[in-house]
């Protein structure tokens, strides 16, 4: 105990010496970019860069985690860490609830020219977080256990899944503040976030090895180090609204819940909150059935392949959501075509971060692998084998994601929601339940390939029903009315 608290006195008084060069990062480069009339080709390069390297380490957090559990705890503690990843993404999907649809808003709101809307928006999204963050926090603290048990975890197993945790539970307090992240780039203000992110990620790989390899904490060292890392994410967001540099204010008297405007929130909001829960309850299926198929052995394998996948998952995601500020302000200033424009390159953007990565991983599958566990010849073979199968499910399940993305930024709430349950709940359950029962290992690994593969193609078909349609319509409409 005495270690830990000389490690948190030196990171105080690190931070303290640092303090001038972390004011610098808001007064400085942060440029804002015309989202109507800037280049798309620009403003993605502009806002889909910082949105996916966000992305990727916001998720990272756990993927290092991992990576240091699994050379210095073993395979155990890689099974610990996957058990615990569905409670994570259940917890990130509060944060996409209110973040992403708070960022949509105000930047729609922009692009109207409604600035007090946009402030109303950002007050509303901070009460909402409040509040779940209270309630998530509390259960999270009485019922840790229970859920752990009701994934399967028992014996060593439970022991090691509760240690890490009980850690990142007590981070969530201010692990939800990573929203800001959507609302900052809302507002035309993407290299901020990006900033922070690498700070923070920094903090993250110095500390796991710190924790994990002088000290010894074990998963528990792993955890600490997450949620400090994701701490000063969250606390260098809020000081950028509190010092006034923010184009949204922070205004205290919007800080409460307004029906009118907490309605639309959770309404744009919904489609990422509900494809984040879905893939919990996926992750969550998954690994009691690879429990009963193949033990903690088999979970460890779908750590090191979700540790693998999480790449691809979080440059689709990161990808979709640095487009949303583009494609919702353009929808509300009723410039459709550079909307869709933006959907047509990002769609080849995500197609060709998937081959570039399968390419790399067919060339070197087991150093990728040996990132993780070298010392477990039999968690290699089987982790191989199945990502031979897997990686074929990439292309496809980013494709769903970005279209998903899409219509939750020209508001086709129902449309995106249905998405969002359709990959990892509709289709993957009832097929990976068939395929384990006949095929065994074998059946979940190929029934993700299936169902992102039909996913992906009724996502394309809904936008060439929708979103075409549409906007042949209107600029049909337009066309008559200049004649007229």
């Amino acid at each position: 105990m005495s270690n830990l608290k000389t490690i948190f006195h030196n990171l105080f008084l690190f931070f303290k010496d640092k303090k001038q060069v972390f004011v610098s990062l808001f007064r400085k480069n942060n440029k804002a970019y015309s989202l109507k009339e800037d280049s798309i080709l620009k403003l993605l390069i502009v806002f889909v860069g910082p949105a996916v390297l966000g992305m990727l380490v916001n998720i990272l957090y756990n993927v290092v985690d991992r990576i240091f559990v699994g050379q210095f705890v073993g395979a155990e503690g890689i099974s610990a860490v996957t058990l615990v990843f569905p409670i994570n993404f259940f917890q990130f999907g509060f944060v996409l609830l209110f973040g992403s649809g708070a960022g949509i808003l105000i930047a729609k709101y922009l692009g109207e020219n409604r600035l007090d809307k946009a402030e109303e928006v950002f007050g509303t999204m901070l009460a909402g977080l409040l509040i779940v963050m209270v309630l998530f926090t509390t259960a999270g603290l009485f019922f840790y256990e229970d859920i752990l048990i009701l994934f399967g975890a028992e014996d060593l197993l439970l022991q090691l899944s509760k240690e890490y945790l009980f850690v990142i539970i007590l981070g969530f307090p201010l692990s939800f503040f990573i929203a800001l992240e959507f609302t900052c780039r809302a507002e035309g203000n993407p290299h901020l976030p990006a900033k922070l992110v690498l700070i923070s990620s920094l903090i993250n790989v110095s500390l796991d090895y710190v924790f994990m390899k002088i000290f010894g904490l074990g998963v528990q060292g792993a955890a600490l180090a997450t949620v400090i890392a994701q701490g000063t994410n969250a606390v260098l967001l809020l000081y950028y609204y509190f010092n006034g540099k923010s184009l949204v204010k922070l205004v205290w008297k919007q800080i409460k819940l307004k029906k009118e405007i907490i309605l639309p929130i959770l309404a744009v909001g919904l489609a990422p909150f509900v494809m984040d829960i879905s893939v919990s309850f996926q992750n969550a299926f998954a690994n009691h059935l690879l429990l009963e198929s193949g033990g903690s052995d088999a979970v460890a394998v779908m750590g090191i392949i979700f540790g693998i996948n999480v790449f691809f998952m979080m440059t689709a995601l990161g990808t979709g959501d640095g487009m949303q500020p583009i494609i919702s302000y353009n929808h509300g200033a009723k410039q459709y075509g550079r909307a869709l424009t933006t959907l047509k390159y990002v769609l080849v953007f995500v197609l060709f971060a998937a081959f570039l990565g399968i390419t790399v991983i067919a060339f070197f599958p087991e150093s990728i692998i040996g990132m993780f566990i070298n010392d477990n010849a039999e968690i290699v073979t089987l982790t191989k084998s199945a990502l031979e199968i897997f990686v074929i499910s990439i292309p496809f399940f980013m494709i769903q994601v970005v279209v998903t993305r899409y219509f939750q930024a020209i508001q086709k709430n129902t449309v995106a929601t249905f998405l969002a349950i359709l990959r990892p709940v509709l289709l993957f359950i009832p097929i990976s339940y068939v395929l384990n029962s006949s095929y065994g290992l074998v059946g979940i690994w190929v029934a993700f390939v299936l169902s992102d593969s039909l996913a992906a193609i009724i996502s394309l078909l809904l936008v060439k029903k929708y979103a075409l349609k549409e906007n042949r319509r209107r600029q049909s409409n337009t066309t008559q009315f200049v004649a007229e």
